[in-house]
């Protein structure tokens, strides 16, 4: 999505930009000699033994952030397919809708006006 598309700028939500993407990955980077450094000076541990708790933790942290930000969309079916789906099905109900005769669409409008 850009402004091609007609949004604006600040309408895209934190993550979806380059810039989103280049903090989110130093930080967790940071983050990570953080603790590498943090484990051998506060804990006193060897650093290859701080190297492989730092790897270990990041790594099924971020997989399991990963799987669940991905069941999670499942579940809310926020998946694009779903998205285009809805929008297909909205253009040809749209598309119905104009090339219905204005007698029949009346006719319609009164039923449903009834209900």
């Amino acid at each position: 999505m850009g402004a091609a598309d007609g949004d604006a700028k600040g309408d895209v939500p934190f993550g979806y930009t380059r810039a989103d993407v280049m903090l989110i990955g130093g930080g967790v980077t940071g983050a990570g000699f953080a603790a590498y450094y943090g484990l051998q000076s506060a804990l006193g541990w060897e650093a290859t033994r701080a190297g492989n708790a730092v790897q270990l933790t990041f790594v099924f942290g971020l997989t399991v952030a990963w799987v669940g930000s991905y069941v999670l969309r499942v579940f809310n079916k926020d998946m694009t397919y779903v998205k285009q789906l809805k929008d297909y099905e909205e253009a040809v109900m749209q598309k119905r809708l104009e090339e219905m005769p204005a007698q029949e669409l009346e006719k319609m409008m009164s039923d449903l006006e009834e209900k």
